[in-house]
Protein backbone atom coordinates (compact mmCIF):
# COMPACT_ATOMS: atom_id res chain seq x y z
CA UNK A 1 0.00 0.00 0.00
CA UNK A 2 1.58 3.27 -0.74
CA UNK A 3 -0.67 5.98 0.42
CA UNK A 4 0.68 9.42 -1.56
CA UNK A 5 -1.61 11.62 -3.50
CA UNK A 6 -1.21 10.96 -7.15
CA UNK A 7 1.11 13.75 -8.73
CA UNK A 8 2.50 15.11 -5.60
CA UNK A 9 6.49 14.72 -5.73
CA UNK A 10 8.11 13.31 -3.45
CA UNK A 11 10.07 15.02 -0.75
CA UNK A 12 7.50 18.29 -1.07
CA UNK A 13 5.08 18.50 2.04
CA UNK A 14 4.00 15.00 0.59
CA UNK A 15 0.99 13.24 2.75
CA UNK A 16 -1.34 10.46 3.30
CA UNK A 17 -4.34 10.55 0.59
CA UNK A 18 -7.50 9.87 2.38
CA UNK A 19 -9.16 8.67 -0.48
CA UNK A 20 -6.72 6.32 -1.52
CA UNK A 21 -6.77 4.84 2.11
CA UNK A 22 -10.10 4.91 2.50
CA UNK A 23 -10.41 2.62 -0.71
CA UNK A 24 -7.79 0.36 0.41
CA UNK A 25 -9.27 -0.08 4.26
CA UNK A 26 -12.88 0.05 2.88
CA UNK A 27 -13.19 2.02 6.26
CA UNK A 28 -14.64 6.01 6.91
CA UNK A 29 -14.77 8.69 9.31
CA UNK A 30 -11.12 10.27 8.61
CA UNK A 31 -9.95 12.36 10.79
CA UNK A 32 -7.18 14.63 10.91
CA UNK A 33 -4.70 14.56 13.52
CA UNK A 34 -3.07 17.58 15.10
CA UNK A 35 1.03 15.49 13.56
CA UNK A 36 1.64 16.55 9.53
CA UNK A 37 1.19 13.93 7.52
CA UNK A 38 -1.51 11.45 10.25
CA UNK A 39 -4.65 10.43 10.15
CA UNK A 40 -7.18 8.16 11.57
CA UNK A 41 -9.35 6.21 10.10
CA UNK A 42 -12.84 4.73 12.04
CA UNK A 43 -13.49 0.90 10.87
CA UNK A 44 -16.89 0.52 9.95
CA UNK A 45 -16.94 -3.29 9.13
CA UNK A 46 -18.14 -5.98 11.78
CA UNK A 47 -19.64 -3.15 14.32
CA UNK A 48 -15.98 -2.06 15.17
CA UNK A 49 -14.65 0.07 17.39
CA UNK A 50 -11.60 1.50 17.67
CA UNK A 51 -9.27 3.19 14.58
CA UNK A 52 -6.00 2.79 12.35
CA UNK A 53 -3.35 5.61 12.84
CA UNK A 54 -1.38 5.93 9.72
CA UNK A 55 1.59 8.13 10.47
CA UNK A 56 3.60 9.64 7.36
CA UNK A 57 8.03 9.24 8.83
CA UNK A 58 9.33 9.56 5.99
CA UNK A 59 9.37 9.42 1.95
CA UNK A 60 8.77 5.70 1.35
CA UNK A 61 7.94 5.48 4.94
CA UNK A 62 4.91 4.88 6.94
CA UNK A 63 3.85 3.08 9.86
CA UNK A 64 -0.17 1.84 11.07
CA UNK A 65 -1.21 1.42 14.52
CA UNK A 66 -4.03 -0.66 14.84
CA UNK A 67 -6.23 -0.83 17.97
CA UNK A 68 -9.78 -2.42 16.55
CA UNK A 69 -12.28 -4.72 18.45
CA UNK A 70 -14.91 -6.15 16.01
CA UNK A 71 -18.22 -7.10 17.46
CA UNK A 72 -19.19 -9.25 14.03
CA UNK A 73 -16.85 -11.60 12.08
CA UNK A 74 -15.99 -9.71 9.07
CA UNK A 75 -13.99 -10.18 5.46
CA UNK A 76 -12.39 -7.68 3.90
CA UNK A 77 -11.26 -7.88 0.03
CA UNK A 78 -8.30 -5.80 -1.05
CA UNK A 79 -5.48 -5.33 -3.94
CA UNK A 80 -2.18 -5.38 -2.97
CA UNK A 81 0.71 -2.60 -3.72
CA UNK A 82 4.60 -3.03 -4.32
CA UNK A 83 5.44 -1.73 -0.95
CA UNK A 84 7.18 -4.37 1.82
CA UNK A 85 5.12 -4.45 5.24
CA UNK A 86 6.30 -5.98 8.14
CA UNK A 87 3.28 -6.61 10.40
CA UNK A 88 3.43 -6.82 14.54
CA UNK A 89 0.18 -8.13 16.48
CA UNK A 90 0.28 -7.36 19.67
CA UNK A 91 -2.94 -8.85 20.47
CA UNK A 92 -5.97 -10.65 18.48
CA UNK A 93 -6.44 -13.33 15.73
CA UNK A 94 -7.15 -12.81 12.21
CA UNK A 95 -6.58 -14.39 9.10
CA UNK A 96 -4.95 -13.62 5.71
CA UNK A 97 -6.31 -15.18 2.11
CA UNK A 98 -3.93 -14.99 -0.77
CA UNK A 99 -4.73 -16.89 -3.98
CA UNK A 100 -3.60 -20.51 -4.13
CA UNK A 101 -2.13 -19.81 -0.48
CA UNK A 102 -5.16 -21.09 1.71
CA UNK A 103 -5.77 -18.53 4.66
CA UNK A 104 -2.92 -17.52 7.00
CA UNK A 105 -3.72 -17.31 10.93
CA UNK A 106 -2.10 -14.13 11.99
CA UNK A 107 -1.52 -15.07 15.74
CA UNK A 108 -0.74 -12.48 18.64
CA UNK A 109 3.10 -12.18 19.46
CA UNK A 110 3.84 -12.73 15.68
CA UNK A 111 5.80 -10.83 12.75
CA UNK A 112 4.43 -11.12 9.34
CA UNK A 113 6.42 -10.48 6.50
CA UNK A 114 4.52 -9.63 2.89
CA UNK A 115 5.75 -8.59 -0.42
CA UNK A 116 3.66 -9.09 -3.51
CA UNK A 117 3.30 -8.16 -7.32
CA UNK A 118 0.80 -4.67 -7.15
CA UNK A 119 -2.59 -5.79 -8.00
CA UNK A 120 -2.76 -9.14 -6.51
CA UNK A 121 -6.02 -9.98 -4.63
CA UNK A 122 -5.79 -10.81 -1.06
CA UNK A 123 -8.86 -11.04 1.57
CA UNK A 124 -8.86 -10.44 5.78
CA UNK A 125 -10.75 -12.49 7.97
CA UNK A 126 -11.76 -10.64 11.01
CA UNK A 127 -13.16 -12.77 13.47
CA UNK A 128 -15.62 -11.61 16.22
CA UNK A 129 -14.96 -10.17 19.53
CA UNK A 130 -11.39 -9.71 18.46
CA UNK A 131 -9.33 -7.18 20.13
CA UNK A 132 -6.78 -6.27 17.70
CA UNK A 133 -3.60 -4.27 18.57
CA UNK A 134 -1.02 -4.17 16.15
CA UNK A 135 2.62 -2.23 14.17
CA UNK A 136 2.48 -2.20 10.55
CA UNK A 137 5.46 -1.01 8.74
CA UNK A 138 5.17 0.13 5.31
CA UNK A 139 8.52 0.31 3.04
CA UNK A 140 8.96 1.18 -0.32
CA UNK A 141 12.08 -0.06 -1.98
CA UNK A 142 14.05 3.08 -2.49
CA UNK A 143 13.47 3.69 0.88
CA UNK A 144 14.82 0.59 2.04
CA UNK A 145 17.70 0.60 -0.86
CA UNK A 146 18.92 3.90 0.72
CA UNK A 147 19.62 2.35 3.96
CA UNK A 148 20.42 -0.95 3.85
CA UNK A 149 21.48 -1.93 -0.11
CA UNK A 150 24.19 -3.02 1.64
CA UNK A 151 22.39 -6.35 3.75
CA UNK A 152 20.37 -7.38 0.43
CA UNK A 153 22.62 -10.57 -0.38
CA UNK A 154 22.02 -11.54 3.14
CA UNK A 155 17.83 -11.39 2.78
CA UNK A 156 15.76 -13.83 1.25
CA UNK A 157 16.08 -13.76 -2.48
CA UNK A 158 12.96 -12.25 -2.62
CA UNK A 159 13.51 -9.00 -0.23
CA UNK A 160 17.05 -8.66 -1.89
CA UNK A 161 15.93 -8.08 -5.30
CA UNK A 162 13.46 -5.66 -3.73
CA UNK A 163 15.69 -3.54 -1.90
CA UNK A 164 18.02 -3.80 -5.24
CA UNK A 165 15.65 -3.44 -8.09
CA UNK A 166 12.33 -2.87 -6.99
CA UNK A 167 11.12 -5.73 -8.24
CA UNK A 168 8.35 -7.41 -6.33
CA UNK A 169 7.76 -10.84 -6.38
CA UNK A 170 5.56 -13.21 -4.15
CA UNK A 171 7.22 -13.37 -0.15
CA UNK A 172 5.08 -14.18 2.69
CA UNK A 173 6.33 -15.55 5.92
CA UNK A 174 5.80 -15.25 9.68
CA UNK A 175 7.73 -15.62 12.33
CA UNK A 176 7.86 -14.72 16.19
CA UNK A 177 8.21 -11.30 17.66
CA UNK A 178 11.59 -11.39 20.05
CA UNK A 179 11.22 -9.68 23.43
CA UNK A 180 12.40 -6.52 21.72
CA UNK A 181 10.22 -6.68 19.36
CA UNK A 182 7.44 -7.09 21.15
CA UNK A 183 8.97 -3.95 23.84
CA UNK A 184 9.07 -1.08 20.91
CA UNK A 185 5.76 -2.12 19.29
CA UNK A 186 3.93 -1.79 22.63
CA UNK A 187 6.14 1.86 23.34
CA UNK A 188 4.85 3.14 19.99
CA UNK A 189 1.42 2.09 21.04
CA UNK A 190 1.44 2.98 24.28
CA UNK A 191 3.64 6.74 23.95
CA UNK A 192 1.66 9.58 25.98
CA UNK A 193 4.24 12.06 24.10
CA UNK A 194 2.29 14.36 21.55
CA UNK A 195 2.74 16.67 18.98
CA UNK A 196 6.11 16.53 17.28
CA UNK A 197 7.71 14.71 19.58
CA UNK A 198 5.46 11.84 19.79
CA UNK A 199 6.17 11.42 15.80
CA UNK A 200 10.00 11.88 15.85
CA UNK A 201 9.49 8.93 18.86
CA UNK A 202 7.50 7.03 16.93
CA UNK A 203 10.06 7.41 13.91
CA UNK A 204 13.00 6.16 16.60
CA UNK A 205 11.05 3.01 17.60
CA UNK A 206 10.04 2.48 14.16
CA UNK A 207 13.31 2.48 12.88
CA UNK A 208 14.35 0.36 15.63
CA UNK A 209 11.61 -2.51 14.50
CA UNK A 210 12.84 -2.32 10.97
CA UNK A 211 16.33 -3.04 11.58
CA UNK A 212 15.73 -5.86 14.08
CA UNK A 213 13.14 -7.48 11.68
CA UNK A 214 15.82 -7.46 8.98
CA UNK A 215 18.06 -9.32 11.22
CA UNK A 216 15.57 -11.88 11.84
CA UNK A 217 14.87 -12.18 8.08
CA UNK A 218 18.91 -12.85 7.59
CA UNK A 219 18.60 -15.46 10.40
CA UNK A 220 15.52 -17.64 9.01
CA UNK A 221 17.14 -17.47 5.40
CA UNK A 222 20.58 -18.68 7.36
CA UNK A 223 18.62 -21.24 9.36
CA UNK A 224 15.86 -22.26 7.02
CA UNK A 225 16.84 -25.73 6.31
CA UNK A 226 17.36 -26.55 10.33
CA UNK A 227 14.31 -24.90 11.25
CA UNK A 228 12.09 -26.85 9.07
CA UNK A 229 14.73 -30.31 9.92
CA UNK A 230 14.36 -29.61 13.49
CA UNK A 231 10.94 -28.14 14.12
CA UNK A 232 7.55 -29.75 13.17
CA UNK A 233 4.13 -27.73 13.45
CA UNK A 234 3.08 -29.54 16.20
CA UNK A 235 6.05 -28.51 17.73
CA UNK A 236 5.80 -25.02 17.12
CA UNK A 237 2.55 -24.91 18.48
CA UNK A 238 3.93 -26.60 21.88
CA UNK A 239 6.50 -23.86 21.97
CA UNK A 240 3.89 -21.22 21.33
CA UNK A 241 2.32 -22.55 24.46
CA UNK A 242 4.67 -22.71 26.45
CA UNK A 243 5.82 -18.93 25.78
CA UNK A 244 1.90 -18.46 26.29
CA UNK A 245 1.90 -19.41 29.80
CA UNK A 246 5.60 -17.78 30.63
CA UNK A 247 4.02 -14.59 29.77
CA UNK A 248 1.01 -15.06 32.53
CA UNK A 249 3.36 -16.28 35.03
CA UNK A 250 6.38 -14.29 34.04
CA UNK A 251 6.98 -12.83 38.06
CA UNK A 252 7.06 -16.59 39.58
CA UNK A 253 7.78 -18.67 36.59
CA UNK A 254 7.07 -22.12 36.59
CA UNK A 255 10.61 -24.50 36.45
CA UNK A 256 12.31 -26.07 33.44
CA UNK A 257 10.60 -29.29 34.64
CA UNK A 258 7.06 -27.67 35.41
CA UNK A 259 7.03 -26.40 31.93
CA UNK A 260 8.32 -29.42 30.41
CA UNK A 261 5.67 -31.95 31.94
CA UNK A 262 2.96 -29.21 31.12
CA UNK A 263 3.85 -28.91 27.41
CA UNK A 264 5.04 -33.08 27.01
CA UNK A 265 8.02 -32.85 26.62
CA UNK A 266 11.47 -33.27 27.73
CA UNK A 267 13.31 -30.55 29.27
CA UNK A 268 16.47 -30.81 27.04
CA UNK A 269 13.82 -30.58 24.02
CA UNK A 270 11.92 -28.07 25.47
CA UNK A 271 14.99 -25.48 25.88
CA UNK A 272 16.44 -26.93 22.70
CA UNK A 273 12.90 -25.79 20.55
CA UNK A 274 12.36 -22.73 22.10
CA UNK A 275 15.85 -21.25 21.91
CA UNK A 276 15.62 -22.20 17.91
CA UNK A 277 12.39 -20.93 17.29
CA UNK A 278 12.75 -17.57 19.40
CA UNK A 279 16.09 -16.73 19.40
CA UNK A 280 16.77 -17.11 23.11
CA UNK A 281 16.25 -18.82 25.75
CA UNK A 282 13.38 -19.79 28.24
CA UNK A 283 15.22 -17.77 30.89
CA UNK A 284 16.21 -14.64 29.22
CA UNK A 285 12.79 -14.28 27.57
CA UNK A 286 11.32 -14.71 31.29
CA UNK A 287 14.10 -11.97 32.39
CA UNK A 288 13.05 -9.70 29.70
CA UNK A 289 9.54 -9.70 30.73
CA UNK A 290 10.43 -8.89 34.09
CA UNK A 291 12.49 -6.23 33.55
CA UNK A 292 9.91 -4.61 31.06
CA UNK A 293 7.31 -4.94 33.50
CA UNK A 294 9.80 -3.38 36.01
CA UNK A 295 10.22 -0.55 33.96
CA UNK A 296 7.20 0.05 33.40
CA UNK A 297 5.86 0.37 36.95
CA UNK A 298 8.94 2.55 38.10
CA UNK A 299 7.88 5.23 35.18
CA UNK A 300 3.94 5.02 35.77
CA UNK A 301 3.51 4.53 39.23
CA UNK A 302 5.18 5.93 42.76
CA UNK A 303 5.68 2.19 44.50
CA UNK A 304 9.15 1.91 45.62
CA UNK A 305 12.23 0.21 43.95
CA UNK A 306 11.97 -2.48 46.54
CA UNK A 307 8.07 -3.15 46.25
CA UNK A 308 8.82 -3.35 41.86
CA UNK A 309 11.80 -5.41 42.77
CA UNK A 310 9.20 -8.00 44.59
CA UNK A 311 6.12 -6.94 42.26
CA UNK A 312 8.22 -8.68 39.84
CA UNK A 313 9.60 -11.86 41.60
CA UNK A 314 12.94 -9.91 43.38
CA UNK A 315 13.02 -11.02 46.86
CA UNK A 316 15.84 -9.03 46.74
CA UNK A 317 16.32 -5.55 45.53
CA UNK A 318 20.36 -5.79 45.10
CA UNK A 319 19.21 -8.82 43.23
CA UNK A 320 16.99 -6.73 41.29
CA UNK A 321 19.01 -3.92 40.74
CA UNK A 322 21.85 -5.70 39.36
CA UNK A 323 19.30 -7.70 36.75
CA UNK A 324 17.95 -4.12 35.87
CA UNK A 325 21.13 -2.61 35.08
CA UNK A 326 22.07 -5.67 33.42
CA UNK A 327 18.99 -5.47 30.66
CA UNK A 328 19.06 -1.76 30.58
CA UNK A 329 22.46 -0.25 31.31
CA UNK A 330 21.26 2.02 34.42
CA UNK A 331 20.14 1.52 37.73
CA UNK A 332 16.15 1.72 38.67
CA UNK A 333 16.67 4.79 40.51
CA UNK A 334 18.28 6.56 37.62
CA UNK A 335 15.72 4.94 35.46
CA UNK A 336 12.88 6.31 37.25
CA UNK A 337 14.67 10.05 37.63
CA UNK A 338 15.12 10.16 34.74
CA UNK A 339 11.92 8.99 33.05
CA UNK A 340 10.43 12.04 35.65
CA UNK A 341 12.86 14.54 34.18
Amino acid sequence: MKISRPGKPRGENWHIDPDALAAYYALSGIQPLSEEGAIRVQPTFGDAEGFREIISLEPGFQVVLGDITCHKEAHLSMRSDTSLKFHYRIEGFSGLELPEAGENKIAHYSMGVLLHPEGLEKHEHYLAGEHERSVTLICEAEFLRGLFAGIAPQLPPALGAYITSGEATAYRNSLPMKTDMVTAANMILGTELRGSLRRYYIQARALELLVVSLQSCIDAEANIDSRERGLTQREIERMHRTRELLEARFVHPPTIGELARHIGLNEAKLMHDFKQLFGQTIFDFTQNLRMDEAKRLLETTERSITEVAFDVGYEYSSNFTTAFKRRFGITPSVAREAFRK
